[in-house]
């Protein structure tokens, strides 16, 4: 029996390593997204912690100085989740981007899986074709020997 060969094996394999290199690079951006949003959440609860402290300052004996280095850490911290909350936005184009060709990778491997699926089923239709018309061929011998011997067994027996 005939082994199946793929002509464009070589080029769904390419298919694959590019598709996983696009999955790389969309988890590497997602990676670093969630890093920027753990960053971000942690510089949210500072600056609640800080003003949580702000708060506490105001009771009681008021040092200015203490207020006033108080307000400036928070007001850095502000710029700070600023920051994080502008890169976090420069990066959705990127993370759309690098969706969309990890989807255009997927497509293009799936149309020539699809393809590789319907020679495979092209294949085996021929090979079952050409089995059946083996056995066929065997079975009109097999026939074609039993008649001559019935014919053989007749005339000696008429003889």
């Amino acid at each position: 029996m005939a082994r199946f060969r793929f002509t464009l094996a070589r080029l769904l394999d390419r298919r694959l390593k590019e598709e996983e290199a696009r999955r790389l690079v969309l988890v590497k951006l997602e990676g670093h997204r969630r890093a920027l949003e753990d960053s971000l959440r942690d510089r949210q609860r500072e600056i609640t912690a800080g003003r949580d402290e702000w708060r506490r300052q105001l009771v009681g004996e008021i040092d200015p100085a203490a207020l006033r280095h108080q307000a400036g850490a928070s007001i850095g911290l502000l710029r700070k989740a600023q920051r994080t909350v502008l890169e976090i936005a420069g990066m959705e184009k990127g993370l759309i981007r690098a969706k969309q060709d990890l989807v255009e990778a997927a497509q293009a491997r799936r149309a020539l899986e699809i393809l590789r699926e319907q020679r495979l089923a092209a294949f085996r239709a021929v090979e079952a074709r050409r089995e059946r018309d083996q056995l066929d061929e065997f079975a009109q011998e097999m026939d074609r020997r039993a008649r001559l011997e019935r014919e053989q067994n007749e005339g000696r027996g008429a003889a």
